[in-house]
């Protein structure tokens, strides 16, 4: 966005045309700046400024001692400086002036346009400078032919289009307009070899504007941003002209449409025309929000969540023993009752809830004018069921009307979200796109990163309310002392500046509905754990973005540390491995100092035959075995702190209990004599303990099973019915889709060694037959006859 002075809170527009092009000069990067309204002192060139800056934006009463002004006058580094003069309403060409069409008076813009850079242009020449500088008539409401232009706005031997004049059709794109008409100009005045004015700007701008106003862009720009963007436009106000003329309307919009807005201005004219209102939403936060912005309408309009409209009618459901509500329930309070008081439904966020409460909502207000706002896009997985566009509209009766333009979010951020979600329907922003819109650092300690964030933005002019911390789950950000939120809490919701702190369960629809709450930036802190575990991370966006970082640097990184962060870095520091040896390319350890094996694949199983070996290890030395889990940067099964006793960093149980503690330790030679079984495991088939471990593993080797594999556990005895269910399941995928039970009787036999069991085989078949079954992995098809399922 382009840098204004003054902002848009100070600005005084005399005319509906000045205030649309200073809107739709906000699409300029921010390498632009725009002042708005200049006037000058004949002789003096003075601009009255500092204390007197108020007083002299409200000057436009008495304008007669100035010798002109400045509509606009737009800067930049590279291209120079254009002045505009703006003129609204409807005129004729009459030579290269204009006749009003109602009024009948006549203008002379360029003219006027010229007198005034050329004091622009005595001004710089006072200073020895040179800069080009430029001038353009703005008629935003009319388009002429080329016939129409005067030959006074078409410059000599240029292929300029419209001359320079600015028309109702560049309105479509104004950045590209302005750029054009200051290319045109560089060149016109002989600047073409000359690409840097930045000296001549700043001068003129520090002349003109008091360097104290220029600070704190950022907070300015937070300003502009609410007041440009967070408004009614004419496409919105359309829509609720339609919701006034309708019994039933549904709207659908991208984050940050202006569903809400639409629903609160509707709220506001149904109330003004005396109907009784009832306003439904799911979040309490935005319910809240709402209903502190339509407090002024009194009890003509009711706001409430959803649920807490049906506990009013006296119904409060709750789940078990616990006295918990349980929302899913909530719609029973409305089954068999129809509303008499509201003459009006509006539910927003309607996608957040689950298809019953659609289905009771629809049945208890069906005497009522219903009016829907829904984005499908923002159903939060894990969190709620949520209804789809079709559901809503089958049950509603009627269709979606979707909402093409985002007008809350930065172009950066909707570019991002667009990608991140895929819209169904055309999604436009007419926000410029920059590269600061959506930002993103890699943590190694959350709260200082934010703690700088917070610093860095307040020097910038951003004000400790004007910024929101987003996590998923809400321990993520305690102990900092900022404005925070879960993402799913604040959904409907907005500041100018959102952080979200990541992590490895947020997903690219959770990441995507926190950006939306952004209306000027948004900044994303990865903590650094996701950089190892980023195969973990849900966010294809976060993957996608932190793959290229060399992870094997910031891991040499972490293992130089006092205190490693890194489960892997913290092996190498305090368990103390011997007996490394590998099983199927799968790495296995002995941790000497933690009294345990530690299998280096992760936190599950790479395969059975891997799996099997690591519970021969457990089995055969009475030790337990944890796998690395780079997702909570813990070993499996357990929790790593300082244990005074053994003066180390230890395992310890959910208890608080030092594991290594009370497990013994294993000599060398034992931890020997298990790496040369490894180099054998799978060839040997007698002369081992625990051989229907060995036995099954060898059957098997690396078969990969449609079942995702299990987590890393130790074990302390045979676990006969997986052995069993292992086998017949490998027999009938490979050999057999159908067998007879007496065939699985046999193919236990064959591998199983009976005085290792709890169990006799025709005992332990049943059971084989009977789990398979209750899994759905076999279908009996007749007497002692099964299928794979």
């Amino acid at each position: 966005m382009a840098r204004f002075f003054p902002a848009l809170d100070q600005a005084e527009f005399r005319s509906e045309g000045e205030f649309t092009l200073f809107q739709e000069l906000a699409a300029l990067n921010d390498q632009f700046v725009v002042i708005h309204s200049l006037p000058w002192l004949r002789g003096r060139t003075k601009r009255i400024y500092s204390q007197a800056l108020n007083e002299y934006l409200k000057v436009s009463a008495s304008r007669k001692h100035l010798s002109g002004e400045v509509d606009f006058v737009i800067m930049h580094a590279e291209f120079g400086m254009l002045c505009i003069e703006t003129k609204s309403g409807l005129y004729k060409p009459s030579g290269f002036r204009f006749v009003h069409e109602r009024d009948g008076y006549e203008i002379d813009p360029l003219n006027q346009v010229k007198d005034n850079t050329f004091v622009l242009g005595e001004m710089l020449q006072s200073w020895q400078m040179k800069c080009p500088i430029g001038y353009a008539v703005n008629f935003p409401d009319f388009d002429l032919d080329s016939s129409q232009i005067a030959g006074a706005y078409l410059p000599i031997g240029s292929s300029l289009p419209d001359g320079i004049l600015i028309l109702h059709k560049h309105r479509r794109d104004i950045p590209a307009r302005i750029i054009q008409l200051m290319t045109h100009w560089k060149a016109a005045l002989n600047y073409e070899n000359q690409h840097e004015f930045s000296c001549e700007i700043d001068r003129f701008l520090t002349t003109v504007w008091p360097q104290e106003v220029q600070i704190g862009n950022l907070g300015r720009k937070i300003a502009a941003d609410g007041d440009l963007w967070l408004r009614l436009d004419d496409k919105q106000a359309h829509q609720v002209s339609m919701c006034l003329d309708a019994n039933r309307r549904l709207i659908a919009g991208f984050s940050g449409s202006g569903k809400t807005l639409i629903a609160r201005c509707l709220a506001e004219q149904l109330a003004a025309r005396g109907v009784d209102v009832i306003f439904l939403l799911k979040n309490r936060q935005i319910t809240q929000r709402v209903a502190t912005q339509l407090r002024h309408l009194g009890r003509a309009v009711t706001v409430q969540t959803f649920h807490s409209y049906c506990e009013s009618l006296g119904a409060r459901n709750l789940d078990g023993d616990h006295g918990e509500p349980n929302y899913d329930t909530h719609h029973l309070a409305l089954v068999g009752k129809v509303d008499r008081r509201y003459a009006v439904l509006i539910v927003d966020e309607a996608q957040a809830l689950n298809e019953a409460d659609h289905l009771a909502l629809s049945k208890h207000f069906s005497s009522a004018r219903i009016f829907v706002f829904a984005d499908e896009l923002q159903v939060l997985p894990g969190i709620e069921k949520g209804s789809s566009y079709r559901f809503l509209e089958d049950t509603y009766s009627g269709q979606f009307f979707y909402l093409a333009t985002v007008y809350r979010n930065p172009g950066g951020i909707t570019q991002q979200m667009k990608e991140m979600l895929m819209p169904r329907h055309e999604v436009t922003c007419p926000r410029p796109i920059l590269k600061e819109d959506l930002s993103r650092s890699i943590s190694w300690d959350v709260p200082r990163t934010i703690r700088s964030l917070m610093a860095e933005l307040s020097s910038a002019g951003v004000r400790t309310e004007d910024i929101i911390i987003l996590s998923q789950f809400s321990w993520v950000t305690e102990g900092i002392d900022v404005p925070r939120s879960t993402i799913s809490a604040y959904r409907g919701m907005e500041k100018p500046v959102v952080i979200v702190v990541a992590g490895f369960e947020i997903d690219d629809t959770t990441l995507a509905c926190a950006l939306g709450r952004a209306t000027t930036r948004a900044h994303i802190v990865v903590p650094v754990e996701l950089l190892v575990g980023l195969s973990d991370a849900k966010s294809d966006f976060l993957r996608s973005a932190l793959q290229e970082i060399d992870r094997t640097k910031v891991l040499n990184q972490d293992a130089s540390a006092l205190s490693p962060r890194f489960i892997a870095n913290k092996v190498q520091k305090y368990a103390g491995t011997v007996g490394e040896h590998s099983v199927l390319g799968e790495g296995f350890v002995y941790a000497s100092r933690w009294r345990r094996w530690i299998y280096e694949g992760g936190p599950k199983w790479a395969n059975r035959s891997v799996q099997l070996w690591g519970w021969w290890l457990s089995l055969s030395t009475g030790l337990a075995i944890s796998g690395l889990d780079s997702v909570r940067n813990e070993p499996t099964d357990c929790r790593l702190q300082h244990c005074a006793e053994c003066d180390n960093i230890t395992p310890h149980d959910g208890l608080g209990k030092c594991l290594t503690c009370l497990a013994p330790p294993l000599s060398e030679a034992r931890v020997s004599e298990m790496v040369r079984h490894a180099a054998t495991f799978g060839k040997v088939h007698s002369g081992l303990p625990w051989q229907s471990l060995v036995n099954v593993a060898v059957l098997v080797t690396n078969f990969e099973f449609p079942r995702s594999n299990e987590s890393v556990r130790g074990i302390d005895e045979v676990p006969a019915l997986f052995l069993a269910t292992t086998i017949v399941e490998f027999r009938m995928r490979n050999e057999a889709p159908v067998a007879q039970k007496t065939q699985m009787e046999q193919w236990l036999r064959d591998v199983l060694v009976v005085e290792e069991l709890d169990d006799s085989i025709e005992g332990l078949t049943g059971r084989t037959v009977g789990s398979l079954c209750a899994q759905k992995l076999l279908k009996k098809i007749g007497i002692g006859r099964y299928r794979l399922a």
